[in-house]
């Protein structure tokens, strides 16, 4: 798909005219002899009626999987008179509509509605000044709407119920709601836009033995007679719809506190010693996100809830941020990694993005672009600026990856689906575009910036303009060149840079190669250059595709780095010698200029240069160099005699990430004479550490205790998981199959899609009766599970079991059933 800007200035006025006279979502014209998509412009809702107050009092029929509601809902015409009202309302049962007059009585009103919106008459023309009170009771029936979803959001029926007949001992009986994009009018009716702002008052009944959590305070607790309980959660501030939520389940309730602010984890019960671990952090990102911008948590609450079967990763529902199942993971496996980007990102949701919303999805990159940067601030203070660079540049690749695709506006307002923008452009390039203001207007300016468009546009929706024109009345500048370029734009630079030293002069040629459908972009930068053990930064402002910059020097330079501070979002090519690499790891700071020499190892063929960085990578402050370095050393075969101390210090090293890389290498290069080391690692406190020792001792046929190997078996954290998965594919007994069927129902998703692969390969060589009895075992996955790369997995195994009966039909079947487009381009391909 192309979209208007990539297409020409000069063409603006052909494509507006075709644009405004398609009659359909999209169309499409010739141009050149290419058929070019053109999608309909996607404006913000346009508010006939202010939303200012919802109140919903909600129960749940749980076999037929429904919610029964009652919704009162306070509008005032926006500004024109009008007679009817307009409400999204998506797949209910709508069994009465009045209006609540100020003696109380209700007054039926006529209404249409045809699934998906109501149009309701109302009993007189109102005006501006006028409110009314508009009650309807409904059933909202979720699983009755034609699915759909994204890869962000993988389904949007709104309502999800959990295990509702408690049938699967292994899983909650839970209810959750996700309202992003425009879902939550599956659970309520309301006016489904991100434009829109209420406050709500919700009122939950359930049997006695679940919790409930929802948006604001909870405000009174009701014992009811019939052995239920209602819950009423209010919140007093006006929020956007698409953030009301509720949950129901049965949950360990960790308390917590942040500037006598309530701040709770919500996790299942087996996981309560763990949540403090888990969500720990919570309050301190509080204290520094409000400091940073000036604007305190601006909410009387904020809880964190993990539910099972989650349609996206985690949502920033206003005070209660919603998270998928695997962050409830135990405190031994969080010596491996953290969450702390997630949860990072969505409490920065509650300034970016709730306390101040997009008014548009076309604007989405306001809320997201700004919550993937919050995990570059909080890594930043918590654990170091190589932290903080090294997760940006993943962010980055993961973003020059789709746009290698499919390049896009970062501001778009033309697109075929709004769940097309949640994509790398609007949440990593947001972020990495971001990150390059703030480098160019300084710290200070950037965040008194942030907190002036958070305070001049508190509880309002915006747009693009409103961040553009808030830097500019702190900085003072004229900013639309840089907002222009990067978010109306396609694309980003592709830059060559060479040099040349004659004549005491160095000239650095720097061009400019993206494709011509993007713009040449102005780009301030510094560019650091090395001599005689020094370095001096020298600014400079690339405005033409192709610019020569001249140094006088008496001798040629150590090192020339483009980009000093290594914040610009572009695709560099600066060929450099190995002599310059193995300088550059000794003397540039910067992690990627670090990870630049250790990622060109592979191209040096000095045996000298590559001890130097080696050497150097080994005992490097942040674990990803060492671990390029041992890997290096790994592929090459490279043994520990010259490196011995530095491999004795990475073996005990405080990353269990380190340590991990440390037995591999041991164990590739000499399994017999590192086997005390790696036997001691099984033994080691990480999971990823024990599981590397374990999979190299069952590779090299070493025995376990039976006390181990029970031990081993049992555990369900991923690394371990499919570290024994390599034990039983070996074996031949009942046994080593049924460790399969019966690790299953433990595993999150992650673990699950491995599991059913690796099982998958043990099927391949096995029996007949093994064989046909793992069919249903797989038939259920690639059917039932909510999450599509399960699914896929667990497809990918039916594929391989074709020569039993009745599986190519069972294919088939699951074929025509299965509603997600990705996955049925993929089954196409088997």
């Amino acid at each position: 798909m192309r979209k208007l800007f990539a297409l020409g200035l000069s063409l603006i006025a052909l494509l507006s005219y075709q644009i405004a006279s398609a009659q359909s979502t999209e169309d499409s014209i010739q141009f050149e002899g290419e058929s070019v998509e053109l999608y309909k412009y996607r404006a913000s809702k346009t508010r006939y009626f202010d939303l200012l107050h919802t109140q919903l009092d909600v129960s749940f029929d749980w076999a037929k999987e429904q919610l029964i509601g009652r919704a009162q809902l306070r509008l005032k015409p926006y500004f024109y008179a009008q007679a009817e009202l307009a409400l999204d309302a998506k797949g209910m049962e709508i069994k009465s509509v009045g209006l609540l007059g100020s003696s109380g009585k209700l007054k039926v009103l006529k209404y249409e509605y045809d699934g998906r919106e109501m149009n309701i008459v109302l009993d007189k023309v109102y005006e501006r000044k006028d409110t009314l009170d508009i009650v309807i009771e409904y059933i909202a029936k979720p699983n009755e709407l034609e699915a759909g979803g994204s890869e962000a959001i993988t389904g949007d029926k709104g309502l999800y119920f959990i295990n509702a007949n408690g049938g699967d001992p292994k899983k909650p009986q839970q209810i959750w709601t996700q309202g992003e994009t425009e879902a939550s009018s599956v659970w309520f009716p309301t006016i489904d836009a991100p434009n829109e702002r209420c406050t709500q008052e919700i009122s939950i009944t359930v049997e006695d033995k679940f919790n409930t959590l929802s948006n604001g305070l909870l405000v009174n607790q009701k014992n009811n007679t019939d052995g239920t309980r209602t819950d009423t959660w209010k919140l007093d501030i006006p929020h956007a719809p698409y953030l009301f939520m509720m949950s129901v389940g049965e949950y360990a309730v960790i308390n917590d506190t942040w500037r006598d602010i309530p701040v709770n984890y919500h996790v299942e019960k087996r996981f309560e010693k763990d949540g403090k671990k888990i969500f720990g952090n919570t309050p301190e990102m509080m204290e520094f996100f409000s400091e940073k911008l000036g604007v305190d948590f601006p909410w009387p609450k904020y809880d964190q809830v993990v539910v099972r079967d989650f349609v996206s990763g985690a949502m920033e529902n206003t005070t209660a941020s919603v998270f998928m199942e695997r962050l409830q993971v135990t405190e031994k496996e969080l010596l491996d990694f953290n969450w702390d980007d997630i949860i990072a990102h969505e409490l920065f949701h509650q300034w970016f993005g709730d306390y101040v919303t997009c008014e548009s999805w076309a604007n989405l990159t306001l809320n997201e672009g700004f919550a993937s940067y919050s995990e570059y601030l909080w890594n930043e203070y918590k654990y170091g600026i190589d932290e903080a660079d090294f997760n940006l540049l993943n962010d980055r690749d993961q973003y020059f990856e789709e746009a290698a695709e499919e390049a896009k506006d970062l501001i778009r307002f033309y697109y075929e689906d709004k769940e097309d923008m949640f994509d790398s452009h609007s949440y990593n390039k947001g972020a990495a575009v971001l990150h390059m203001l703030r480098n160019y207007l300084g710290d200070d300016a950037f965040f008194v910036g942030l907190n002036h468009y958070l305070t001049s546009n508190a509880l309002k929706s915006v747009e693009l303009a409103d961040l553009r024109m808030a830097f500019e009345e702190v900085s003072g500048e004229d900013l639309n060149w840089f907002f222009d370029q990067w978010f109306f734009f396609a694309g980003h630079p592709e830059i060559i840079v060479s040099q040349t030293f004659e004549s005491d002069t160095l000239s650095v040629i720097i061009q400019q190669v993206q494709s011509s459908e993007a713009p040449v972009y102005r780009l301030p930068l510094f560019m650091e250059i090395w001599s005689d053990g020094s370095s001096e930064n020298y600014p400079i402002v690339l405005e033409d595709s192709v610019e020569i910059y001249q140094f006088p020097m008496t001798k040629k330079p150590d090192l020339v780095v483009f980009d000093s501070e290594r914040q610009l979002l572009a695709e560099v090519m600066h060929a450099k010698s190995a002599e310059e690499y193995a300088f550059q790891i000794l003397h540039s700071k910067s992690f990627e200029s670090r990870l630049e020499a250790m990622e060109a190892l592979p191209d040096i063929k000095d045996k000298k240069i590559i001890q130097t960085i080696l050497t150097q990578g080994l005992q490097d402050s942040h674990y990803i160099i060492q671990q390029f370095a041992l890997d290096y050393m790994m592929e090459n075969g490279i043994k520990p005699k010259k490196y011995q101390e530095l491999i004795d210090k990475a073996y005990v090293h405080e990353s269990s990430n380190v340590r991990s890389y440390v037995v591999a290498y041991l164990a590739k290069t000499d399994f017999e004479e590192n086997i005390l080391r790696i036997k001691k690692s099984l033994d080691d406190p990480s999971f990823l550490v024990q599981s590397t020792a374990l999979t190299y001792w069952f590779r090299n046929q070493q025995p376990l205790t039976p006390e181990k190997l029970q031990s081993f078996s049992q555990e369900t954290n991923v690394n371990m998981v499919l570290a024994m998965s390599e034990y039983y594919l070996t074996q031949g007994d009942e046994a080593s199959y049924q460790w399969f069927v019966d690790k299953a129902p433990d595993l999150n998703e992650e673990g699950l899609y491995f599991l059913l692969q690796s099982y998958a390969e043990k099927l391949v060589n096995a029996p007949d009766d093994k064989r046909k009895a793992a069919v249903d075992f797989y038939a259920n996955y690639a059917q039932n599970h909510p999450s599509y790369f399960v699914r896929l997995s667990a497809f990918q195994g039916l594929v391989l079991l074709t020569d039993v009966a009745g599986v190519d039909q069972l294919l088939q079947e699951i074929k025509e059933k299965e509603k997600d487009e990705r996955l049925l381009e993929l089954y196409e391909q088997f």
